[in-house]
């Protein structure tokens, strides 16, 4: 779900902060940023609708066996780190801020 842009998730964050930035670029620039996020989740929606609760169209695949203790271990932590990061992503932000302040200050500056 945090592909989806889904409030609470690492991915919302991404996403307020591409809108933010092409709002302070120009309206029409935030209009299409929000069109394409929608628009991305939708298809992520109905994709996930096809693979998890669609028939099973391939015979190997029906003989496979669910997630085992230590894979939803695996999982369980990977999905808490989504969570932790969509609600308190301001560590992962000043670690990159020097980095991407450079990388702007390169991409702003004249190369004539």
């Amino acid at each position: 779900m945090a592909n989806a842009g889904l409030p609470g998730t690492s991915g919302f964050v991404g996403e307020f902060m591409v809108i933010l930035a092409a709002l302070q670029a120009n309206i029409w620039y935030a209009v299409l940023a929000a069109t394409t996020l929608i628009v991305g989740a939708a298809y992520t929606l109905w994709m996930v609708k096809r693979v998890f609760w669609g028939p099973i169209t391939n015979p190997a695949v029906e003989n496979l066996n669910d997630i085992n203790g230590r894979e939803f271990f695996v999982l369980a932590i990977l999905a808490l780190a989504v969570l932790i990061m969509g609600l308190y992503p301001q560590p992962v932000i000043e670690a990159m801020h020097s980095s991407i302040e450079h990388l702007l200050n390169q991409a702003l500056t004249s190369k004539l």
